[in-house]
């Protein structure tokens, strides 16, 4: 007997048969309900149930059963189809399919909440917005909100924008409308920051607007106030130096310049300092050393940003609860647990526990998002690459003055 003629025999053997076709099966339950399993997660941030995971994985373990009888029977192939051999390997197959198809659902649901998977491809599936003529006309609700942690807008330029409506062209997503809507009431009413939200109707459901924070009142920390002083500051001094005050030959205290016109300063500092000071009294100023504070580093990026920071308190059985602080897709700056201590800029691998408060910074209508998660058990999305969010350069370099 030749080489090749016993290897036909021992693949023909039917215990080897049956061995192959249990090993294939039960990989491909494995593959379905671990493919399902991970498609799952990875667009609901949800773990699938077992149940349906395990009824795809043997669906398909069925399919090919069924179609392989169907074949037999099409082809008038001799002997019976459904011997006592065949329904215990078929018994066994399924036996293996159903371990195989429960071990899958686990891996399959590890890789979805990964974070390697979920911030290497995140396709955005807006729906488009449904017309029915040649253009989108989009009407402006009559009742505008305010922006949460920004400058609030006056009202009549406020009534100016209700009931103003805009047309666009057809064929737009829901998300490139409201960015459309939201620019053309940026550059039209002279709004620093739009929070919206549009339904797939072409409606707007929610909209609020917020202005631009002027002046230094915003920038300064608790405890602190400035004021205007007479002066002789340095030369080269300049706005965020940190100046030692001086009356005549003894030293006053220690503030921060903030502008300079002439022989007027204004500095700040803290209140028990600048209460003292005398504005009728000449002052001589000493500039120290520069050193970069954080505080003022991270007001001046909220100024310059069209995020904001918001707290929000996780409440037990919410969205939030059990996940981590990287999945959230956001800047977190602090945590304060239930107990009350207090970690800044936390590790991306922390785990949000229920008590919880997050200071998380984002922008208005993600944060809105983050609030309804922190709340309740809903669908959270972290926000994609066309999102508005804060950039990774700026929270880096946070983390390196901090």
């Amino acid at each position: 007997m030749s080489l090749s003629a016993l290897l036909i025999d021992i693949v023909d053997f039917p215990v080897l048969t049956v061995l192959y076709r249990l090993i294939g099966l039960a990989l491909l339950a494995a593959f379905v309900a671990g493919a399902v399993s991970f498609f799952f997660r990875w667009r609901t941030q949800s773990q699938l149930p077992e149940g349906p995971a395990l009824l795809l994985g043997l669906g398909a373990v069925t399919l090919y059963l069924n179609t392989n009888i169907v074949l037999i029977q099409f082809l008038g192939a001799d002997g019976e189809v459904l011997t006592s051999n065949a329904i215990a390997a078929n018994l066994l197959i399924f036996a293996a399919s159903t371990i195989t198809a429960a071990a899958g659902w686990q891996i399959g649901d590890r890789f979805g909440k990964s974070e390697r998977f979920r911030s290497s491809f995140h396709p955005s599936l807006s729906p488009l917005v449904r017309a029915t003529g040649r253009t989108l006309t989009v009407e402006l609700p009559d009742t505008i909100e305010d922006i949460a942690g920004y400058e609030p807008v006056a009202n009549a330029q406020k009534d100016a924008l209700a009931g103003q409506s805009y047309s666009f062209p057809r064929r737009m997503t829901v998300e490139a409308l409201a960015k459309e809507v939201e620019t053309r009431i940026r550059t039209d009413y002279d709004v620093a920051h739009v929070d919206i939200e549009v339904t797939v109707d072409g409606e707007i459901s929610y909209l609020a607007v917020g202005g631009q924070a002027t002046g230094i009142g915003p920038t300064l920390p608790p405890g602190t106030i400035a004021t205007a002083i007479r002066a002789d500051p340095a030369f080269s001094a300049s706005p965020g130096d940190t100046v030692q005050l001086w009356n005549e030959e003894k030293r006053v205290g220690t503030a921060e310049l903030r502008a300079t016109a002439g022989e007027t300063v204004t500095v700040a500092g803290r209140e028990s300092l600048i209460t003292k000071l005398d504005p009728e009294r000449n002052y001589r100023l000493m500039t120290l050393p520069a050193e970069e504070r954080v505080d003022r580093l991270f007001a001046g990026m909220l100024r310059r940003s069209v995020e904001t920071m918001s707290v929000v308190t996780v409440q037990d059985e919410s969205t939030l609860h059990g996940m981590t602080i990287g999945a959230l897709g956001l800047p977190v700056v602090a945590v304060t647990n239930a107990d009350g201590q207090t970690t800044s800029i936390p590790q991306r691998e922390r785990v949000i526990a229920a008590g919880d408060k997050l200071s998380v910074l984002g922008h208005p209508t993600t944060l809105r998002r983050v609030e309804t998660a922190a709340a309740e058990e809903s669908g959270y999305e972290p926000p994609t690459v066309d999102e508005p969010r804060v950039k990774k350069r700026r929270r880096d370099r946070f983390k390196r003055v901090r």
